[in-house]
This record gives structure tokens, C-alpha cells and sequence, in this order.
């Protein structure tokens, strides 16, 4: 199986003047994190990383350090969806593993988890919803039953010719999903749920290194 890493993001909401995957935890990149475990993954044998086109010898450089294996770093696009389809057509398996750099928190057994379900299409990890959650605008127009919600994570893995058609559906209809997940279900992709993890937060404030650190017991 092959993998796709997306760290392509500029650190927008992390008011940075870098790539958001090149911040230091514990004095390593955020990105090396998720190579290490991939690279420790002995299911997965290639790992593409779709990258910000400004700095593509600083992955290299960063990989060269950390002595990463068997990554191939591509340019990413403009948006999430056009990285995902971009790497997709380098991958060669017929399943791929997706996950993002800004997710470091993930473990050999994690993944191994998510990629047992080989016989489904699609396979997303989620967390319950803690919290509750309201419709409306400045006035609330509406209720929502949060057991039913799901807080979606990665690493995802899907049937690449699935999910390859579902992309270009979604080229030839203009349509943008937040993830891939949601992608593929709209394009009529059965999408099975698997239990996430509550360590697996996403970094998108500088809070969220804090809590990274803590939980690496930096």
C-alpha cells in the first residue's frame, strides 16, 4: 500500500511566515513526526508528500536529516481536493492511505488499524462529539442530535479507482468537500466508520502545540 501525506499548507491561521509543517515540536519538524510513523508502517512502501512549491528543498533537506525513506515529494496544488488528486495520480496501489502533516499524534498501530479493513472502499476514523451543536445564524433556527455527529480524523484509506473517479467527478462538477471522506461518499462511495483517537488533534492554532507537546510528554 502507498500513502499520501498532505503538507502543502501555508500557516495562515497560525500567523507564520513558513509552511506550518516545518514548526518545531520538541525541536523536530511537525511533518517528520507522520514520516517516522509511515516509514515504521511495513504495509506502506511508498509515501508521496505533496508539498508547498516555495520550499521543496527544505522537505528534502528535512527528510535527508531524519533519514526518511521511501517518500517522493511532489508540488502541491492550490486547494486540499487538487493536492489529494494530484498525488493520486502517482499512486500505484490499489489501496492508499491518506493523512495530513498536521496531524503528528498517529502510531504504527493506529494505522495498521485503519488499513485492516481492506475489503471497504473507504475507511474513516472519528471521535464522538463532545460538545453541544446548534443551527442558525445570530438566532438559533435549529437542533442537532449530536449522536449522530462524527468528528472526522485521519488517516483515511480508500480504494484509489474509487476515489480517483470521485475526483474527477468532482472536477467536471465544480464540487469542493472539506475532505475526502465526504468526496467519496457524495460521489456514492460507502464510507465505513472506525473508532479514532482523542490524542489525534489537528494543529491549526498555537495552542495546539502545547497540547502536542504535553502529550509527547516534551
Amino acid at each position: 500500500m502507498e500513502a499520501i501525506v498532505l503538507a502543502a499548507g501555508k500557516g495562515v491561521r497560525m500567523h507564520l511566515d513558513y509552511p506550518k509543517q516545518f514548526m518545531k515540536i520538541g525541536g523536530k519538524p511537525c511533518f517528520i513526526y507522520v514520516l517516522e510513523a509511515l516509514n515504521s508502517c511495513p504495509q506502506i512502501e511508498t509515501v508521496y508528500v505533496t508539498c508547498n512549491k516555495d520550499y521543496m528543498d527544505e522537505y528534502r533537506e528535512y527528510a535527508r536529516m531524519y533519514d526518511i525513506r521511501n517518500t517522493c515529494f511532489i508540488e502541491g496544488g492550490a486547494t486540499r481536493q487538487e493536492s489529494v488528486y494530484k498525488a493520486l495520480q502517482h499512486v500505484k496501489s490499489d489501496k492508499v492511505l491518506i493523512h495530513e502533516a498536521a496531524r503528528p499524534l498517529i502510531s504504527v498501530e493506529f494505522i495498521e488499524e485503519i488499513i485492516s479493513h481492506e475489503d471497504e472502499d473507504a475507511v474513516i476514523p472519528t471521535v464522538p462529539l463532545t460538545f453541544t451543536v446548534a443551527q442558525g445564524d445570530d438566532y438559533m433556527t435549529g437542533e442537532t442530535d449530536r449522536s449522530k455527529l462524527h468528528n472526522i480524523q485521519l488517516p483515511q484509506m480508500f480504494t484509489v479507482s474509487r476515489l480517483r473517479a470521485a475526483h474527477e467527478a468532482a472536477i467536471a462538477d465544480g464540487y469542493t468537500a472539506t475532505e475526502d471522506g465526504m468526496l467519496a461518499f457524495h460521489y456514492g462511495v460507502k464510507v465505513r466508520f472506525v473508532p479514532g483517537r482523542d490524542s489525534n488533534i489537528k494543529i491549526t492554532t498555537p495552542f495546539d502545540i502545547h497540547i502536542v507537546e504535553k502529550l509527547l510528554k516534551l
